[in-house]
């Protein structure tokens, strides 16, 4: 069994589980705001301790909503985790000495595309891609067969890429950024820019526009439109089989995935999307669980 933590900006979990994911049992609190790295730190050490037991674990796999190198066991600060700093905090090593017990930490995207691999939308492939479609965008990828950290562990940063120049002002300092326009904050942002008046959450606009609300209906599509756009650049850079999309595009797979396909193949050569699966995530409430599972089942 493993000891594993799902780090997020608004709520943790620490859980024992067996490595078929089978939890044995989960605690849950709401992340410290406005945290120091050291209060975060014992925050999670405390989350760790009160769920471990007499249990016998192997080891911690961390799940980090916030930029982490696998490499070095560090996590960095993010728009809702400042507390970890700029120059990155060494949680693996802090939490295997306070543990006793050997750690290691995945940025939470590549974690949950490691966990659509093996156990859910990515199983039976080599070449894939996961992109959460939330609160951000986040994304991971697996090419031949192993995941894509890159030299920094930022591999595969799609959420951050110029789809509009000069856009609207993203989170990460960057303008025209994918999640400023198709994350669920942004789609919700636009939607009231278009004239929504209804309740100001993701769940609230896909129900508008299914509703077929004309402001709800205009910013899912043009989500769906610059979402399509950049996976045609992945298309064309990877050559991939399957692209699994999360969050926003399960809930709302009925309105944005025929626009994404379409969009992809107007962009990118048809040898390369011909078999390339555009699909919903699988794993549902058991992401989280599964992810904690894989970053500590990564090499």
């Amino acid at each position: 069994m493993i000891l594993g933590i799902d780090l997020g900006g608004t709520k943790s979990a620490a859980l024992v589980l067996h490595e078929d994911g089978t939890v044995v049992r989960r605690v849950v609190a709401p992340t410290p705001a406005d945290a120091k790295a050291e209060e975060l730190f014992a925050f999670l050490v405390g989350l760790a301790q009160q769920v471990r037991g007499a249990e016998t674990v192997v080891g911690v796999g961390v799940s980090a909503g916030a930029p982490a190198d696998a490499a070095h066991g560090l996590v960095f600060a993010a728009p809702n985790l400042p507390g970890w700093g700029s120059t990155g905090f060494p949680l693996a090593a802090r939490l295997s000495e306070a543990l006793a017990l050997p750690v290691k930490i995945e940025n939470d995207a590549d974690a949950t595309a490691l966990a659509e691999w093996r156990f859910g939308a990515g199983q039976g492939t080599r070449n894939m891609a996961f992109l959460t479609v939330g609160t951000g965008i986040g994304s991971g990828l697996i090419l031949d067969g192993r995941l894509h950290r890159g030299r920094r562990g930022a591999g595969g940063e799609i959420g951050h890429i110029t789809v509009v120049p000069n856009g609207r002002a993203c989170s990460c300092g960057l303008r025209g950024c994918l999640e400023a326009y198709a994350s669920g904050p942004a789609v919700t942002k636009i939607a009231q820019e278009f004239g929504w008046c209804g309740e100001l959450t993701g769940r609230a606009v896909v129900e508008g526009a299914r509703a077929e609300n004309a402001a709800c209906l205009a910013a899912l599509n043009q989500a769906a439109e610059l979402l399509g756009q950049a996976l045609a650049t992945l298309a064309m850079l990877l050559d991939l089989e399957r692209i699994v999309l999360g969050t926003l595009a399960v809930h709302a797979a009925d309105l944005l995935l025929p626009k994404i396909r379409a969009t992809l193949r107007a962009h990118a050569w048809p040898r390369l999307t011909e078999g390339l699966d555009i699909v919903p995530a699988a794993l549902g409430d058991q992401a989280q669980d599964l992810a904690a599972l894989c970053a500590w089942g990564t090499s």
